[in-house]
């Protein structure tokens, strides 16, 4: 892969942890109940820096 292609794949994956963290903070008690997490751990999840896993 050229570095172009390796900065695109990084920037998609910042760009997709970032959205997913989103809809965490947006889910009811009920979603995340399903998923098996709770509210104080989405939050965590959610307020993690952009360049944490």
């Amino acid at each position: 892969m050229t570095t172009i292609g390796t900065l695109i794949d990084g920037f998609a994956r910042i760009r997709e942890r970032a959205r997913g963290r989103k809809l965490l903070l947006e889910m009811d008690e009920r979603l995340l109940k399903d998923i098996g997490i709770s509210r104080g751990i989405a939050a965590a999840e959610a307020n993690k820096p952009w360049w944490r896993d």
